[in-house]
């Protein structure tokens, strides 16, 4: 069992918020104790007062030593091994994720010492104190919410803790490297989507947006751990290459929206695209300007195409989407990927299962916006007279 002691002037405060949830459950099942001292119990001060002015002069008063030295004499004596104590101080060492894991694994009994905002006497800190710890840059009125902090901290790493090492192992500074964003169901939210490749079902490809999204998230956000990083594998080299590729692409200045196509719009089209118009065709625009025509047509269960080397997840009805054309001084833009998005709602919208489509395997670039928007492989086809492979997104 791995124990913590508390010493504090509000046992009540922090003995209660640590005695709950995950903590308290893993108290009951006797992986953790955590119990806190009161301070004043272990002063010869009959007012009970435990702190007095301090010497030299200046504004507060000190936390005594005596006092302090009194509870932290108790608690050793109730254990065979001399605890490792702490003080949470503002002039201590920024605590860190390894800190914690260094506690977990290397002790299995700390002493927490929480003093008040004018600090306590430093005869104790030079005589009893293995180390003093702060949380950061900042000064709080007391120790106690540093203590609750730290303990929590090395808490959860103790086996047992947690259902699982994966619980902590996945978490923002375990490897140095920041948590990869979160979300849950609903899949769709104030206007706002689950990135597709969270609901694919396929483990490795969201393993890898998670690792891509915690590279950019520590860069963005700490690049003073991001300097630290090791990202020398192969694997890492090709996201990163990845990243450098996407932000070449600059936002579309104006929002986007989507509009069924008419022959008269689409003949007054002012860059390349198929001459004939589709049915169930679609222009794209960013702000008033056309930047994209697309089609999805409806294919029946019976209109299924078969896959020489492969074949769809299932032959249901489907949505069959063409692009036909897109600006070109939008090339350097986030236009495919706002298209993509813009045609999966769509999808939706008309309540497909599927949005099915075929593709040059020659255009890497192409592919590339495919799979980043949750499409998968699915073979070859031939389509329109070319040999093209076949992609399909799921609708959910």
């Amino acid at each position: 069992m791995y124990h913590i002691d508390i010493m504090t002037l509000f046992p009540d405060t922090v003995g209660d918020v640590l005695s709950e949830s995950i903590l308290g459950r893993a108290q009951e099942r006797d992986h953790i104790r955590i119990l806190t001292h009161q301070i004043r119990d272990y002063t010869k001060n009959k007012q009970k007062q435990v702190d007095d002015y301090p010497y030299g002069g200046g504004q507060g008063a000190v936390l005594q030593a005596d006092p302090l030295y009194q509870c932290w004499s108790h608690i050793c004596q109730q254990y065979d091994t001399q605890p490792h104590t702490i003080y949470l101080s503002p002039c201590g060492k920024t605590f860190t994720q390894e800190d914690a894991r260094r506690l977990a694994r290397e002790h299995n009994h700390l002493i927490l010492v929480c003093g008040h905002y004018e600090g306590i006497d430093q005869r104790f800190i030079d005589g009893y104190v293995d180390e003093e710890i702060s949380l950061g840059d900042f000064v709080l009125t007391g120790g106690e919410i540093a203590a609750m902090a730290v303990a929590d901290a090395v808490c959860r790493l103790i086996p047992g803790v947690l259902s699982h090492d994966a619980c902590f192992e996945d978490e923002s500074h375990w490897n140095g490297m920041l948590e990869y964003p979160q979300y849950s169901r609903p899949a769709q939210w104030h206007g706002m989507e689950v990135p597709p490749v969270l609901t694919c079902g396929d483990h490795k490809k969201v393993e890898r947006w998670r690792r891509k999204q915690s590279i950019l998230r520590t860069r963005d956000r700490r690049p003073d751990l991001y300097a630290k990083l090791d990202l020398s594998s192969k694997e890492d080299q090709k996201l990163l290459a990845e990243i450098r590729a996407e932000e070449l692409y600059k936002p579309l200045p104006h929002p986007v929206s989507i509009a069924s196509a008419t022959q008269e719009a689409w003949d007054t089209l002012p860059w390349p695209h198929s001459p004939n118009m589709p049915e169930h065709s679609y222009i794209l625009c960013h702000g008033d300007q056309a930047a994209a025509c697309f089609s999805l047509t409806p294919l029946e269960a019976q209109a299924y195409m078969e896959i020489q080397d492969g074949k769809w997840s299932a032959q249901e009805p489907s949505l069959w989407f063409q692009l036909h054309g897109t600006d070109p001084e939008l090339t350097h833009t986030d236009l495919v990927p706002q298209m993509l998005a813009c045609v999966r709602n769509l999808g939706r919208d008309l309540h497909a299962p599927w949005i099915r489509t075929a593709a040059d395997k020659r255009n890497k670039a192409w592919l590339a916006h495919l799979k980043q928007a949750g499409f998968q492989y699915r073979g070859n086809l031939s389509y329109d007279n070319l040999r093209q492979v076949a992609y399909e997104l799921r609708l959910k």
